[in-house]
């Protein structure tokens, strides 16, 4: 008889296709703030908390549970010191927190510009709410830890099969 040294679920995990870990990756990325904007918008209208709740529910659902999935597979694969970890790796972690500062960066960018057009070309008043404000500190909050095992699992290649 033999004995595992990985639970069967880690090796699930381990072996997921790259087509599931991106659209893992963007599930988890788009839940939250999509949350909020569907929740926003039904806010607005007359219809029952049990028409836009249980959508609330999922789309919240989708960043934890791909929070969860993306560092469990991850597993220290992302952390900074990285002593443990091979020469390919590492580049692949390096590559994983440039293309995260890249994400981070290019959102910024566009937030601002847009918000630049909305004042300077329309002449709209950007009003910051405590909605507002709640829906981008829980979302900073949120999603900046889980940027860099996102990129990492979009770029990691898939498990060769006689592996």
């Amino acid at each position: 008889m033999t004995s595992r040294t990985t639970p069967r679920s880690d090796k699930r995990i381990d072996r997921l296709s790259r087509r599931t870990r991106r659209v893992l990756a963007v599930a988890t990325m788009v839940g939250l703030p999509g949350m909020f904007a569907w929740s926003t918008f039904w806010m607005g209208t007359t219809a029952p908390t049990v028409v836009w709740g249980p959508i609330s529910f999922v789309l919240i659902g989708a960043t934890i549970v791909g929070s969860f999935v993306l560092y469990r597979y991850i597993r220290g694969r992302a952390d900074m010191p990285g002593a443990h970890l091979d020469e390919r790796e590492q580049q692949l972690r390096d590559r994983a927190w440039i293309l995260s500062y890249q994400v981070l960066s290019a959102v910024v960018l566009a937030v601002v510009i847009f918000l630049g057009i909305d004042v300077f070309v329309f002449g709209r008043q950007v009003v910051v709410d405590a909605g507002l404000v709640n829906a981008l500190v829980l979302s900073t909050a949120v999603l900046l830890p889980v940027l860099p095992a996102a990129a990492l699992a979009w770029i990691e290649p898939d498990v060769p099969a006689d592996f």
